[in-house]
């Protein structure tokens, strides 16, 4: 019996001429302060079936070539691993694409005049959704209310979303249908704003009120959200991002990202984190619905898996959500909260970690943090943590101690720089607080597994911009700081490849080029690592190579 076969050994696509930044490093030797690896001036790199075959100089390239061979000639430019966003909502940042995008305003007139604008080719009745406004860069950096909103859209509900995404704005009519009324209380884990007659005024804080609202607006059709997930790939495909763990997902989300997969509309390797909340359920609920999962962590194949369980354990520093140590600057009477008990973030750690699941929390507050690691601890008791590699997401303030039992527990940390540009937070916080805020340095020096990532929609996922962010520790306003805690381009790029493949347990087939690894390429139009500092922002993505395959090309470089 013969078998025919169109197999060969030859690459089916040659990238040459390129000076290629491998990043062929182990975790152990990051930890351990390393971070020399081979850059080849003038090489090549072999791709067969969706996998790096060969890197090598160019005299040896040939070897692999054939006769169905592409051979693309770079010219000398610069060729990167495609960069992985450790910590980003890719699923809402592409349903933010149908809402009004609020990141550019710069005081509340801004905000109603975008607001009249979308309300204007609106139906009465129909919902009006916004984001990313943020109020710390207005010159009046007051809170925007229900009232104001009323001024411009009466007739249809609003819900805008502030940039920190801990905190809410809505209208009256809003609240009117989530029957939101002097009466309702508190949900836990979340705060009604309220005036001073104790009326609410509009603004909702944490997930647990948002949620109130959030609950009773028309849910996005299968198709729609279908084509969210595409228009995302597209997006983040243009800057070079081939893989991201997207945060706080529910089963239903979930199945829609399968979805998308199987119609062929995911662009970008997806590790999905199942989302633990007060905002969508109980305590006890969370421990149950643990149980009845069919699925853990590592579920999946290459393009699409499981990542872990995602716990929001606090909020951030300007809407004083944020749990710490000592009071705040701006308001001695807060420390802030933690959304759930240390006892409570203890039962779902445990119970997470003993069914086999990864387990990232949300921390920002100092106070957090120690309320999170009590939690790894308490699970290291049950069976050791190290290999199952639990982690702190944002994290930026850590203190000695904390710092310490991160080490022994390999606790990593995913951290967003650009929000040290963009978002403005150093005018509520304690001087030396600015300073230390998101110290990349400090977690390189203490042999902490740092991820580079962006929190998008927070801020926006451009990987060079949250590169540059801490290089340089520039915010708007070009003040710097906390200069001892930049870091060196190298150290950048290692935190968006394979720092950031760690927290997928996946440093061993991705986030470096090298032989065995998958085929995620990516060709940028400088070279940003040895090239003027200042210049890195800007940095343009030529190509986009995913499993070997092209999926974007910018036809104007």
């Amino acid at each position: 019996m013969t078998i025919s076969t169109t197999w060969n050994a030859e690459a089916d696509t040659i990238l040459t001429n390129g000076k290629i930044y491998t990043v062929a490093l182990t975790i152990d030797e990051i930890k351990k302060g390393k971070t020399d690896f081979p850059i080849l001036k003038n090489g090549a790199v072999a791709i067969k079936d969706g996998k790096i075959i060969a890197v090598t100089d160019m005299k040896n390239i040939d070897a692999y070539k054939g006769k169905s061979t592409s051979v693309m000639d770079l010219k000398g430019q610069t060729v990167i691993h495609g960069l992985i966003d450790s910590h980003m909502h890719a699923f809402f940042a592409g349903i933010n694409l149908m809402n009004i995008d609020l990141s550019h305003t710069n005081s509340l007139n801004d905000l109603l005049e975008l607001l009249k604008k979308r309300t204007a080719t609106t139906k009465p009745g129909e919902w009006i959704n916004g984001q990313c406004w943020n109020n710390s860069t207005w010159k009046d950096s007051s809170f925007p209310t229900r009232k104001d909103l009323d001024t411009v859209s009466p007739n249809n509900p609003v819900l805008f979303m502030r940039v920190c995404y801990h905190v809410a704005v809505v209208n009256s009519k809003a609240l009117e249908l989530a029957g939101i009324t002097k009466d309702t209380p508190d949900p836990e884990g979340g705060v009604i704003g309220r005036d001073e007659n104790g009326e609410p005024n509009g603004l909702l804080y944490e997930n647990a009120a948002m949620g109130l609202v959030q609950s009773v607006i028309p849910p996005f059709t299968s198709e729609q959200l279908v084509d969210s997930i595409d228009a995302i790939g597209k997006e983040l495909s243009a800057y070079g991002i081939t893989g991201v763990i997207d945060a706080n997902l529910s089963v239903e989300q979930m199945r829609t990202y399968l979805k998308a997969y199987k119609m062929g509309k995911l662009k970008y390797r997806s590790r999905l984190m199942y989302y633990l909340d007060t905002a969508v359920g109980s305590v006890k609920q969370h421990l149950r619905r643990l149980e009845e999962a069919a699925t853990i962590t590592g579920f999946g194949d290459d393009m699409l898996k499981l990542n872990a369980v995602k716990i929001t354990l606090d909020g951030t520093p300007s809407s004083k959500t944020a749990c710490m140590r000592k009071p705040y600057k701006l308001d001695s009477s807060t420390c802030g909260f933690t959304t759930v008990t240390e006892d409570e973030l203890k039962q779902m750690v445990v119970k997470a970690h003993s069914l086999g699941w990864q387990v990232g929390i949300h921390a920002v507050g100092d106070k957090t943090a120690d309320v999170a690691l009590s939690g790894f601890k308490a699970a290291h008791k049950v069976s050791p943590i190290q290999e199952r590699r639990h982690y702190l997401i944002h994290h930026p303030w850590p203190a000695k101690d904390q710092l310490e039992l991160m080490d022994e527990l390999n606790v990593g940390v995913t951290v967003q720089p650009t929000m040290l540009h963009l978002l403005n937070e150093a005018p509520v916080l304690y001087d030396d607080m600015a300073h230390r805020n998101i110290p990349c340095k400090t977690y390189f020096d203490n042999g902490i597994i740092i991820g580079g990532s962006s929190d998008c929609p927070v801020v926006p996922f451009n990987p060079f911009l949250g590169m540059w962010a801490a290089i340089t520790r520039t915010d708007l306003n070009g003040d710097v700081w906390g200069p001892d805690e930049r870091i060196t381009p190298i150290q950048a790029l290692i935190m968006w490849s394979k720092s950031s493949a760690f927290f997928s347990h996946e440093e061993n087939i991705r986030g470096s080029i090298e032989v065995g690894n998958l085929a995620d390429i990516v060709v940028v139009d400088r070279d940003f690592i040895e090239g003027p500092v200042n210049e890195i922002r800007d940095t343009k993505v030529v190509m986009t190579i995913l499993d070997g395959n092209i999926i974007y090309k910018n036809e104007n470089l």
